[in-house]
């Protein structure tokens, strides 16, 4: 594809999830004046789209924005109400524009949008007019001074309907200015009233008896009383406030009072793209250059003549950090929020849910937390696989669940968590749990299994990743056809991690991907156990201490702490290299967290407890900064290696993950 046309494609894909963003801060319900910056900033956005998306001959992601921004305009003019249901079909055009930007990128013929358009257009003005809100706007206008009612726009008489509804106070601010002054004077008064409530209209007059002063008269709308706007407002001399009587109406709109005036809608950063093998050559290139110019500073330093050692290792030292901290800088280049990918996953679980008529509520946690570029691509979609199949197989109807003594709405939480050199993403639901019954039938109906007896959770757990296999008769809008948690694993499993499941029946299901690191800086010892040299976080390693080889006898060892496990490295990896007749071994006595079960398919939570374990290694090289490099797409299958990194000396070294790697020993 032609560079501009994929720069295009690109930037276009970020705008979207912008208006994605944006989409959520608004189901937020935040104050009036805030909602109209929101639905201004997505129409923008749109906007730009659709003007683009027609230069490159997008036709069909040009008309569903056009589309789009005819409810985006009504929106604005509040000639449609900002509810649920627009906001839903906001949603829904927001992912047609998605979607038809990954059709126009891969030449695919666009489907039809009749449905699409349809709902767009059926938020016309006209359809929701109001007659309670139009009867309670006569009542309001008949209030205000001539000259101000009489200069109202339409968008604005609207808006005092609206505020009107939602229960906000109607005042008038009549105020007067010296014409050389009022300027300033003017506008000072208009910031302030903003952060009190939301100026409607300004009607300017000049009074012939006070012919060097400016007259006004500013319709405000606040949830604010008259008494605590009018000590908002004491600087300013010459105001009076009248308060407009509330009119009662049968609308009932859900929108809120004035809650933080202040607050402002999150604005896109600035950034560039960039392609992340050109990264990842930059990062290597520049590691090698570390490697060689720190080789080359350990030989000169000791060429020099010893009085001038010091001041040389002074200069080598902060050579060595600036390095490190520029090899830092370009990792941080990789990773991005987990947010977006999160709320993307919660909307296809809201319209999930919308589908099959069940309540949901979904919670997300670690919206904050970064992650590489390349594992946050690769576990968007299994991410939504994960929640569209808790909607529809784990939560049940609100019937089902007042049934179980549940309440009627479900709730599904997306967290994000790091554990170590791990990252793990997790879905969890409190509904009916993995039914073993229900996977014991299929199985049986597919012939996987001869007899219809009831299967293991374990078992029950492999099967619901097998290749078409479904619990469903049928396949439904949203699941059914035996190919997504077939997806989820392979293509978690391609970036080197790997999928666990735990459930309690009747109860819950959570599904849990663990991510490995890709690139990252770890402060680690290094330990040599035969020929091979491996890194431990120093974050794990409490002392290491050398001691006489006759002096290990057995597994444990007594030490100020009490008797300590000890697991020979050597051991752990199957080493058949002779132990020679080495005098001297090294104890690294590390603090892990206390697993309680191995990597059987079942998810085990560590719960802030700790054990000593000593490690026994022929050798301890010392503290260094590595580089840790991800091992691929097999990394998720080397039970305790986190990566790989190259020492300074050119030799490469594992970096453990010692409570994975020790999590099936039996070390107590």
């Amino acid at each position: 594809m032609e560079p501009p046309r994929q720069q295009f494609l690109s930037e276009n894909e970020d705008l979207i999830d912008q208006v994605f963003v944006y989409l959520d801060e608004l189901r937020e319900h935040p104050a009036p004046q805030q909602q109209r910056e929101l639905i201004a900033h997505i129409f923008r956005q749109v906007h730009r789209l659709k003007g683009s998306a027609a230069s490159f001959g997008f036709t069909g992601l040009a008309e569903i924005a056009h589309e789009f921004e005819h409810l985006l305009s009504a929106m604005r003019s509040e000639s449609v109400a900002l509810e649920d249901r627009v906001l839903d079909a906001c949603e829904g055009a927001t992912h047609a524009l998605s979607e038809s930007l990954t059709l126009a990128a891969s030449g695919v013929i666009e489907p039809s949008r009749r449905e699409l358009f349809a709902n767009l257009r059926s938020f016309s003005p006209a359809a929701a007019a109001d007659p309670a809100l139009e009867a309670g706007l006569e009542n309001i206008l008949s209030q205000l001074p001539a000259e101000l009612s009489q200069a109202l726009t339409a968008e604005e008489k609207r808006r005092i309907s609206r505020r009107n509804a939602a229960g906000n106070s109607l005042c008038v601010v009549a105020t007067s200015f010296e014409i050389a002054s009022f300027e300033d004077e003017f506008y000072s008064l208009k910031e302030k009233l903003a952060e009190v409530g939301e100026v409607i209209s300004t009607s300017p007059a000049v009074d012939p008896a006070q012919a060097d002063r400016v007259s006004f008269r500013i319709l405000i709308a606040s949830g604010e009383s008259v008494q605590t706007l009018g000590s908002n407002l004491q600087r300013f001399p010459n105001i009076s406030l009248t308060q407009l009587a509330p009119v009662t109406t049968s609308d009932t709109l859900a929108q809120t009072s004035f809650q933080d005036p202040t607050s402002t809608p999150a604005l896109g950063a600035n950034f560039i793209r960039t392609d992340l093998n050109d990264l990842d050559q930059l990062l290597s290139a520049t590691n090698e250059l570390s490697r060689i110019t720190t080789a080359a500073l350990d030989s000169g330093h000791a060429s020099l003549p010893a009085e001038e050692q010091s001041q040389f290792q002074s200069r080598a030292q902060k050579i060595r950090r600036s390095f490190l901290q520029l090899q830092n800088e370009m990792i941080r280049l990789r990773v991005v929020s987990l947010g977006p990918i999160l709320q993307r996953a919660a909307r296809a679980g809201r319209a999930a849910a919308r589908a099959v008529d069940k309540q949901v509520e979904f919670e997300i946690i670690g919206a904050d937390l970064r992650l590489d570029k390349l594992l946050c691509d690769a576990i968007a979609d299994p991410l939504v696989h994960l929640v569209r199949n808790a909607v529809d197989h784990g939560i049940e109807t609100p019937e089902v669940r007042a049934a179980a003594g549940k309440p009627a709405r479900g709730k599904v939480l997306i967290e994000a968590v790091r554990s170590g050199s791990r990252t793990r993403v997790r879905v969890a639901d409190d509904g009916r749990g993995i039914d073993t019954a229900a996977i014991s039938e299929a199985a049986s109906r597919l012939g996987i299994i001869d007899s219809p007896r009831e299967l293991d959770l374990s078992r029950s757990v492999r099967l619901i990743f097998r290749h078409g296999f479904t619990t469903l008769p049928e396949a439904s809008e949203i699941s059914g056809r035996g190919v997504g948690l077939d997806i989820v694993e392979t293509t978690v499993e391609q970036v080197g991690g790997e999928v666990r499941v735990s459930s309690e029946p009747g109860q819950s299901a959570l599904f849990e991907i663990r991510l490995p690191v890709t690139f990252s800086l770890l402060e680690s010892t290094i330990v040599r156990a035969g020929r091979h040299y491996y890194c431990l976080a120093n974050g794990d390693v409490i002392k290491t201490e050398e001691i006489h080889a006759s002096e290990i006898q057995g597994d444990s060892q007594r030490t100020a702490s009490g008797l300590v496990p000890l697991v020979r490295l050597r051991n752990v990896f199957g080493s058949n290299e002779p132990d020679g007749r080495a005098e001297k071994l090294s104890i690294v006595t590390c603090e892990l967290p206390l697993n309680v079960a191995g990597e059987t398919g079942q998810l085990v939570e560590t719960r802030n407890e700790k054990k000593l374990i000593g490690l026994v290694v022929d050798s301890v090289s010392g503290s260094e900064e590595v580089l840790v490099r991800n091992l691929g797409r097999h990394a998720g299958r080397w039970y305790g290696v986190a990566g790989a990194t190259e020492r300074q000396d050119g030799t490469v070294a594992l970096v453990l993950d010692l409570p994975r790697l020790l999590a099936t020993l039996k070390t107590s």
